[in-house]
């Protein structure tokens, strides 16, 4: 996503596959801890949620704009993006087009946040659907949500693909470990990754299927060693804080023009995977070590009400009180 979003680049969307890859690995590990959850689980998976997610993004959204006010002062959308990103509706009400992402803070910085927003009413959605409906018994009912989400395109395809693979995964065990199925998600591979190539299907009808596969091919056991624990462990503030990397690079290269921009953004890279390894040790590692401790069900049911309530208030202010942001001012 750094590389993509400092145009780097060039072929195709890396970025936005890494993404999708993401979206159906989240599919396959939060599909796969509701299964087995009842009514009762609830609260729990809520508070783990919200102080596993929302703790560390509150801080990067802070962080962003406090750094876009100081840079450019009031932004004409600054209210509006940061409402929405509060909200976790970004992806529904900001349209991602020049004049939008220019007039955004700091030209579109935060633009990323649009996933995580995807990710939020996954988690908001699916509890609904895989704990408080019989769609969790039925692979069939399932299968056509996936089937229209994939057609429809648009952001939960993956999701949807990567929930459908606990479903197989909680009804037949590993199969995908057998060889023969192995050789069977290799060939939907090669076959869905060439109808994307070559354009016989859209990129977005194609993508959830690749990003699945991915998934299921990349399901074995193995050893957790503590680089892998630490790799993985701040990937999510890389993903938060990457946009530190490009503003670090941008001034590194306006003070030291004789870098030359290919050595900014490397040093900018490097910037922010330090500050990601800094905000996974001070924030997101203490709020795993600590938030068991203050776990009450009282808290997982606000958390509830919290995560629910702020949804709609996004709805509210996009579709009655804001609306979609997608001109630029005054256009």
């Amino acid at each position: 996503m750094y590389w993509e979003h400092a145009d780097v680049a060039a072929i195709g969307s890396p970025g936005n596959f890494a993404v999708q890859v993401f979206f159906a690995l989240s599919g396959w590990l939060i599909g796969g801890i509701l299964l087995g959850l009842d009514r009762s689980g609830l609260p729990r998976f809520f508070y783990n949620r919200v102080t596993r997610i929302w703790l560390p993004y509150l801080a990067a959204v802070a962080l962003l704009y406090t750094v876009a006010f100081l840079k450019d002062g009031l932004a004409p959308y600054y209210f509006q993006t940061l409402a929405y990103d509060l909200t976790l509706t970004h992806n529904w009400f900001i349209v991602k087009i020049p004049e939008v992402i220019r007039a955004m803070p700091m030209q579109g910085t935060g633009a990323h946040f649009w996933s995580i927003a995807v990710e939020e009413q996954f988690y908001l959605v699916a509890p609904l659907l895989l704990v408080l409906t019989p769609l969790r018994r039925s692979l069939l009912a399932w299968g056509l949500l996936t089937a229209v989400a994939i057609a429809d395109g648009g952001f939960y395809g993956s999701i949807s693909a990567g929930v459908l693979a606990a479903m197989l995964h909680r009804r037949w065990g590993d199969w995908h470990l057998h060889p023969a199925a192995t050789a069977l998600l290799l060939a939907v591979l090669a076959a869905t990754g060439w109808a994307g190539w070559t354009g016989a299907l859209r990129y977005g009808h194609v993508v959830p299927v690749i990003a699945a596969t991915i998934v299921l091919l990349a399901a074995r056991p193995g050893h957790r060693r503590a680089a892998g624990i630490f790799a993985g462990g701040i990937s999510y503030p890389m993903y938060l804080h990457h946009w530190t990397g490009l503003f670090f690079a941008n001034v590194l290269f306006g003070l030291l023009p004789q870098f030359g921009r290919p050595l900014a953004l490397v040093a900018g890279y490097l910037f922010a995977l330090a500050f990601a390894s800094a905000a996974y040790v001070v924030i997101d590692q203490r709020v795993l070590r600590h938030r068991g401790a203050f776990y009450r069900p009282a808290l997982g049911r606000s958390a509830m009400v919290v995560a629910y309530s702020m949804m709609a208030l996004g709805i509210l202010l996009g579709t009655v009180v804001i609306g979609p942001l997608d001109s630029g001012p005054g256009q």
